[in-house]
Parts: C-alpha cells; sequence; structure tokens
C-alpha cells in the first residue's frame, strides 16, 4: 500500500519510498511551450518545493537512467518533451535563509545557499573547480558561470530555484529598509549575472518559485528577463491540489464511509485559493490536505487539531504585514477584514519600495501570503475582490485579534467562556455567552472597534465559541436565501444541540421599544426562512438576539 508522502519535497525518495504522488507533470509541456526564463509564485507550504524536485530529475542528463521508475506512473512519461533529460540541473534552495534581521548575518546565509548550489552541481557532475568561498554571492556566481562557459559543456544549464525571495519574507516582517540593502545590492546583482549567461546561451532556461513579486520588482532593471506566469489561467492549479485531486487521493486512502465527512472538512478549512479572476477552478492547501490524509491513515481518524501548527500556528505574520512600516490603513483595513471577511482592492504586481506602502499594496501582500485570495472582480471600480479563503486562516486573523485584545490589555475571563459554552452544550441556551459578549464588547468600546456595529458582535460569538472542539462554528452560513449570522453543529456526542442565531443592532441614540419589536419581527422571517435549508441538521434550536449598543437587550427563542 503507497503512503502519504506528508512533509517529503525529494521527489525521487517519495517515489522509491512508494509514496503517493498528484501528478503535476502535464505541466512541464506547458512551461516548454511558454517563455525561457519563468517565475511563478505562491503561498508557502503549496507544494513549490516538491515540484521543482521533480522539475530537477526530468530535465537532469543524469537522471536519464532513471526516467522509468521515476516517471512511468505519471503523464509526461507517455508525452515526454524536447527538453527531457536535456539539461545541466542549477539548482539553489533559499528556503532556509536566515531570518536574521542582522544585514551581514543575511547576505553570508544567502551567499551560503549559493555556495550548496554550486557545490552541489561540482559533485553531481563531478567537475573540478576551485573557488574562493569568501567573496560575495554575485561575485561567486559570475565567476562560476564564466568557468562553466569555458566548459563548453554539451548541454545547456536549466537553473532552477525554489523559493528565490524567501529572506523577502523575513524581512517584510519588520524591517523593510534591511530588505532594501540587501535586495537592492548583492542580491540584484546576483541575477544580474545570472542574465547575462542567460543571453550568451550558457543558461537554457531558468524557473524560480517565490511567494511574493517583490523582489523580482526590486532586481528588475538587473532581471528584466523573467516572465511572472503567477496570475496566468493555465497555471492557476499547478501547485497546490484541484478538487479531482482531492477526490482521488480520499478514493485511494480513505473508508468511504468516511470520504464525504473528510472532504468537506477539507473543503471549509484547505480550499478556497484562487490565483487568477477568471478561473472557476479552486484550489487546495496540499500541506495541510497531506497532513490530514496522513494522521489518517496511520489513526483511522480525523485529528483533533485540523491543522499543521508549522504552517498556520505564526499569526504574527498577519500583523507585521497589515501594519507595515506603519502604514495608516492599519485600523481600517483591519476592521474591513475583520467584519467582513473580506476587501476590495488592485491586485498589485509591482511594489515601488521607494514609496511608502498603500493599502493596495498591504492587501496585496495578504494575497501573496495566503491570507487573502481572490473572490471575484468589481467591473465597476476595476479592482479584485478578495476574502479570506477557508476556516483555517479566520482562525489565524482570530488568533491575531486576540493577540490584539491582549496588548490592549483586555483578556477572557476563561471561567466564564467555560460556563457558557458548558450552557450551549448541554442545554442549547445562549443566555450566558451572550451576556459574556456584552461584557467582552464594552471592555473593547472604541479602543477596539470602528464604527460599532452587528459585525463586531458577531466577531466576539464567534472568537468565544471557536475555542470549542465539540462544535463547529461557522459565521455568515449560506442558507436557504441567505446568510445566518451564526450557525453552531455539533461535531461529538458530548454535544446536544444545533442552533442558528440571528443578530440584529440598534445604534444606542436610536433605541425603543417599537424598533426593538421591529428587529425582532424581522429576525424571525429571516431565520425561519434560512430554516428551512434541507442541509441543516434537525432540531435546530433557533434565536433571534439583538444587542444596542454593547448591550444584550433582548435574546428570543423561536
Amino acid at each position: 500500500m503507497k503512503k502519504i508522502p506528508y512533509g517529503k519535497i525529494d521527489y525521487q525518495k517519495l517515489i522509491e519510498d512508494n509514496c503517493y504522488y498528484v501528478d503535476k507533470t502535464m505541466y512541464l509541456e506547458k512551461l516548454e511551450n511558454n517563455d525561457d526564463t519563468l517565475i511563478y509564485l505562491r503561498p508557502g507550504r503549496f507544494g513549490k518545493s516538491l515540484f521543482t524536485s521533480m522539475m530537477s530529475y526530468y530535465y537532469d542528463v543524469k537522471s536519464i537512467d532513471l526516467f522509468e521508475s521515476l516517471f512511468k506512473e505519471t503523464y509526461v512519461y507517455k508525452h515526454p518533451t524536447k527538453g527531457k533529460n536535456n539539461y545541466y540541473i542549477l539548482k539553489f534552495d533559499f528556503s532556509g535563509i536566515s531570518e536574521s534581521k542582522e544585514q551581514d548575518e543575511l547576505i553570508d546565509s544567502f551567499r551560503n545557499c549559493v555556495i550548496t548550489g554550486i557545490d552541489d552541481f561540482l559533485n553531481s557532475y563531478k567537475i573540478e573547480y576551485e573557488y574562493n568561498k569568501e567573496i560575495p554571492a554575485d561575485d561567486m556566481i559570475k565567476l562560476f558561470l564564466s568557468y562553466v562557459k569555458g566548459l563548453e559543456l554539451d548541454h545547456r544549464l536549466y537553473i532552477i530555484i525554489d523559493e528565490y525571495d524567501n529572506f523577502t519574507n523575513a524581512i517584510l516582517e519588520g524591517d523593510t529598509g534591511l530588505f532594501k540593502n540587501v535586495v537592492t545590492g548583492i542580491v540584484k546583482s546576483f541575477y544580474a549575472n545570472i542574465k547575462i549567461y542567460v543571453k550568451e546561451g550558457v543558461v537554457g532556461r531558468f524557473f524560480a518559485t517565490g511567494i511574493c513579486p517583490i523582489t523580482l520588482n526590486s532586481m528588475t532593471t538587473g532581471f528584466n528577463i523573467a516572465t511572472d506566469i503567477s496570475t496566468d489561467i493555465r497555471f492557476n492549479s499547478m501547485i497546490g491540489l484541484t478538487h479531482d485531486e482531492v477526490k482521488k487521493l480520499l478514493e485511494e486512502v480513505v473508508e468511504e464511509k468516511d470520504r464525504e465527512n473528510i472532504y468537506n472538512l477539507m473543503i471549509e478549512n484547505y480550499d478556497g485559493y484562487l490565483f487568477n479572476k477568471n478561473s472557476e477552478e479552486k484550489v487546495f492547501n496540499a500541506t495541510l490536505v497531506m497532513y490530514l490524509l496522513n494522521y489518517y491513515e496511520d489513526f483511522k481518524s480525523i485529528p483533533e487539531q485540523i491543522f499543521d501548527n508549522n504552517i498556520t500556528a505564526n499569526y504574527e505574520k498577519i500583523g507585521n504585514l497589515i501594519k507595515l512600516e506603519d502604514n495608516k490603513y492599519y485600523e481600517s483595513l483591519l476592521n474591513e477584514l475583520l467584519k467582513t471577511n473580506g476587501i476590495i482592492g488592485e491586485l498589485k504586481t509591482k511594489f515601488n519600495l521607494e514609496v511608502s506602502f498603500s493599502k493596495e499594496d498591504i492587501i496585496s501582500l495578504l494575497y501573496y501570503f495566503g491570507y487573502l485570495t481572490i473572490n471575484g472582480y468589481d467591473i465597476y471600480l476595476e479592482k479584485t475582490i478578495f476574502k479570506i479563503p477557508n476556516k483555517v486562516m479566520k482562525d489565524t486573523y482570530n488568533n491575531y485579534f486576540i493577540a490584539i485584545l491582549e496588548d490592549n490589555d483586555i483578556e477572557f475571563n476563561d471561567e466564564e467562556r467555560k460556563a457558557s459554552l458548558k450552557e450551549i452544550l448541554e442545554t442549547g441556551k445562549i443566555e450566558h455567552i451572550s451576556n459574556y459578549v456584552s461584557e467582552v464588547l464594552k471592555e473593547c468600546g472604541n479602543r477596539i472597534f470602528m464604527n460599532f456595529d452587528e459585525k463586531y458582535v458577531q466577531f466576539v460569538y464567534d472568537i468565544l465559541l471557536r475555542k470549542n472542539k465539540l462544535i463547529n462554528v461557522y459565521t455568515e452560513y449560506p442558507c436557504n436565501n441567505g446568510y445566518a449570522d451564526i450557525l453552531i453543529t455539533k461535531k461529538d456526542k458530548l454535544a446536544h444541540h444545533n442552533i442558528m442565531i440571528e443578530l440584529k443592532y440598534i445604534k444606542k441614540s436610536e433605541y425603543s421599544e417599537k424598533i426593538l419589536n421591529s428587529k425582532i419581527e424581522e429576525g424571525k422571517r429571516q431565520i425561519e426562512e434560512y430554516s428551512k435549508d434541507k442541509r441543516l441538521v434537525s432540531p435546530l434550536k433557533k434565536y433571534v438576539v439583538v444587542f444596542s449598543g454593547y448591550e444584550c437587550k433582548k435574546i428570543v427563542e423561536i
């Protein structure tokens, strides 16, 4: 039986260890039919490293005897391309770049990655070359490529770079000045020297993966020959897993009785990524899918924690991006995201680091890092509609918001929270949690919330409820002719109730008994319509809850 390749990024080892491989080799001919020098951007942990590893084995002249054993079950085995086993592979992996904020350490780390790439090349092809490993990386690559040119090899080089901008990721989490110093200097020169030997024909092809285009833009004059195919609809699903690919994996790994449940769980938590506004094919985060399937393969059950801490726990990245260079858009951007789960903006493909980051820049960076995804296009505003892609990313934002509360000396009372959840689990009542939500809102006040309305009320309910592992919590759940504000469904036998809550809000200055009753009647009509949705599990407890200001004024069970 084949194994789930969770954490494996070496293609040969994956095949030799009899692991499942989701075939992406059909994209090789598409890449060859494109330009010779390509950049491909995707969020972290989507599968870029495995893809570049597969490319290396396919194109490497010394892997010709391995072609059948490595590729016999793939598309490219029956449809080989002109480039098959036709290049010397020079591969650089910058995923291990130091996250130091010290310029000298970053430059040293970059140089060490270049040294590793050159040494691997020399060892692989048994080439003798003595060189000074103390000189800057840009000089090092120039001298090395000049030496290779003099060898007059029978095949050209294919330079493959994994995570070309990884040091960018570290620097953008705080010190953009440091980034400018490093990238516009030695890194820009490094790529400029590669460009020379692309033009001279020593380098036949170039392919680099990364996360965001800031590095690419910053070295434009040094490497303006690269074509960015990240938003090309033909490559929307080259990295990540499509719905059909996930379904096929589930058929191979998961018992039939569990498939539908796990598939729906994956859609909710790992799916939703779109990288071209005209594409209809959303993709899953590949590493998270493999994480869950790896656990299931071992224990025949779903892990209590459906996300890998190594991928999603660092909510500080969101804060660092949103607050980049202390931009003035921080509060409005954060509030819009928290209230609507999305935002409208121009998708930037170029960044000018000589001026301050704009709101559009920050929105685009959140997209490139995977915290937002494309959800359509507004033809009137001529801007992209972005949204938070899935529940895992929504929880990451929630964790960041909790950190904001803690920074403002606002802490959740754990005893109150437990008492609220106990009432929900055992009786299906929501009085305790509604009153506690009111207390939290009062404590936050205007320090945290801007233009207060029912979305903030919904958000605090969401934060408090999501901490329980016995229930599923959904906000803006799509159901019959609308969206339920909050839906709580049981996922453990210790939870006894499914609950729908419709929230209504009245400004404190406008409150009256007449308006209160009107809001209640409106909520009743909505919740009765929503509850006709056949997907909802019965019995279903239904509530209309009305807030005025920070105060919970009325709870009506329908």
